[in-house]
């Protein structure tokens, strides 16, 4: 809280007039100070001196000031309950400094968290818009070219025919017209329900992704291979087919005793580069597990790096191939 500027010069006021009156008290009435006193005073001025708490439960370090020079200057019968006043107050001061502290560092991760799912939203509008606008283009592509070689068969047919007429010739170009103009809209209505058909396809195309990994037996254990086409080029961030598909996993294996994650790369880059991001991989199938139902306890993550290629690394389709990531349920 932001207090007014002559409420905190009042404020320090007055704990330089405490902080005077400990001192002529002591001058005066005790040849040696208090030590109970000190170490409160010292205790504040500590408090005082931590940059991330000077400026914080202002209140609270006045009134602790104020106890403290109450107790330097307390009789003998009065000084025990001065000393519990003194006490408390610093204490109170010490914990309000903390706990406003805490307040600002929780406000600040709150809007960092605000901000890191916002971007995460538009990141996941902006790829299906482009998906979108993909396979529309491509529908459209195809249903320009169909209309485009009915047209032009067509025409080639009528142009034939036309050749070969002769004094009909006036009515059977209006007749052609009227089978032209019929035969562009069967066409148009081909292309219209092949697009229709192509969508779906994509569509249904979309839902195999979220299907369960791909996965083989070996003895007891069964083995999901997630891709590296799973993550971003050079990333340990999940696409949303591969945690849908994940999420179907973390279904599938309920009630089994362990799960253990192995990531690997390819040969390309630095070892200790793909070591680390191999590790970052298998964290991020493990958190996504974990998030689905999966108890931490039954999972382990291992990041390989290129120390375990299941092919040769020379062809472009072996690197993928090695990308991967192996999730071994036992």
């Amino acid at each position: 809280m932001i207090r007014p500027l002559r409420h905190d010069m009042y404020l320090l006021q007055v704990i330089a007039m405490a902080v005077g009156l400990w001192t002529c008290t002591f001058a005066i009435a005790a040849p040696t100070p208090d030590p109970d006193a000190a170490r409160l005073a010292a205790s504040l001025a500590t408090l005082d001196a931590d940059p991330t708490l000077a400026d914080r439960a202002r209140l609270e370090r006045f009134k602790a000031a104020q106890a403290v020079a109450t107790l330097q200057v307390a009789r003998s019968r009065d000084r025990a309950h001065a000393l519990v006043l003194a006490e408390a107050w610093v204490a109170a001061a010490q914990d309000a400094a903390q706990a406003e502290a805490l307040l600002e560092q929780s406000r600040q991760l709150d809007r960092e968290r605000d901000q890191i799912m916002v971007e995460a939203s538009r990141r996941d509008a902006e790829l299906a818009r482009r998906e979108a606008d993909r396979l529309r283009m491509q529908a459209l592509a195809r249903e320009e070219e169909a209309a485009r070689l009915a047209q032009q068969q067509e025409e080639d047919r009528l142009a034939a025919e036309t050749s070969a007429a002769d004094a009909d010739a006036a009515n059977a170009q209006a007749t052609q017209a009227m089978k032209l103009a019929e035969a562009r809209a069967r066409e148009t209505e081909l292309a219209r329900k092949e697009a229709e058909l192509i969508a779906a396809v994509a569509a249904d195309s979309a839902g195999d992704e979220a299907a369960l990994p791909p996965s083989r037996r070996s003895g007891k254990r069964t083995i999901y291979t997630l891709p590296g086409s799973a993550f971003g080029s050079g990333s340990a961030s999940l696409g949303a087919n591969a945690q849908s598909s994940l999420r179907r996993l973390a279904a599938a294996v309920s009630g089994k005793r362990s799960v253990r994650i192995e990531a690997h790369t390819d040969s390309q880059g630095a070892d200790a580069s793909n070591l680390a991001l191999s590790q970052k991989r298998a964290d991020a199938v493990r958190q996504a597990l974990q998030g689905a139902g999966v108890p931490a306890a039954r999972l382990v993550a291992v990041g390989k790096g290129e120390t375990d290629p299941v092919t040769d690394n020379a062809s472009a389709a072996g690197r993928a191939r090695n990308r991967r990531v192996e999730i071994i349920v036992e």
